[in-house]
């Protein structure tokens, strides 16, 4: 994984845009690509105490060719969350842990054993 960029978003989250195309294989040529690493601080802590509330934890936001996340789209995110068009609830659809980090995030979903 090679961090391209590193930013802070207005409401103050540390982001970075980062490369993982280099462990894509022959097989699987479109498997990774560009990813949005965020860390946010967790309104929630988790079952495990794997995240806690109150503490930073990693929010991942990855191209997924299949679902239709080019990495165009990922570097456009990227930019968005840098100027503050776009704040982290806004890609929420596109979290790695789906309902899992929104509801990390205080976000209004159900707990589901996180």
């Amino acid at each position: 994984m090679k961090v391209i960029e590193r930013a802070v978003t207005p409401d103050g989250v540390e982001i970075q845009l980062e490369d993982w195309s280099e462990h894509n294989s022959a097989e699987y040529p479109e498997l990774y690509g560009l990813t949005i690493g965020a860390y946010p601080t967790a309104q929630r802590t988790g079952k495990y105490r794997l995240v806690e509330g109150g503490r930073t934890f990693r929010l991942t936001i990855a191209n997924n060719a299949y679902a239709g996340y080019t990495n165009e789209q990922v570097k456009t995110d990227f930019e968005l969350l840098k100027t503050g068009k776009k704040v982290l609830g806004d890609l929420s659809m596109r979290f790695w842990y789906g309902e899992k980090d929104m509801w990390y995030l205080g976000m209004a979903v159900l707990n589901n054993g996180y």
